[in-house]
């Protein structure tokens, strides 16, 4: 409902150009990202749909990284979780934020 159009033929069309959905160049450096987390000193939220592709960060050692990091699954949504279950993202954040 969020993040997409409907069409006049009654089809939908995500609210973002597809074409600039492109690769980088460089490759991702685990290593230099995990060097970058173990830095940030702040309150992290790390939320994360049940259905998405990527793994759940508190359970393959992502979270570990991050000196203060909370992570939250949210059911039924896919990698985009404001997308998919925006009232529970909005919760969630508004949860993180006041505390």
């Amino acid at each position: 409902m969020h993040g997409v159009n409907q069409n006049e033929d009654g089809t939908y069309s995500w609210k973002f150009d597809n074409y600039v959905r492109a690769f980088s160049p460089y490759t991702f450096n685990t290593q230099e990202a995990q060097e970058l987390w173990r830095r940030i000193t702040c309150p992290t939220l790390l939320v994360r749909g049940t259905e998405s592709w990527a793994s759940d960060p508190s359970k393959d050692g992502r979270g570990g990284f991050f000196q203060n990091a909370s992570v939250v699954n949210v059911e039924k949504a896919g990698h985009w979780v404001h997308h998919d279950q925006l009232e529970k993202f909005l919760e969630v954040v508004k949860g993180f934020l006041a505390a």
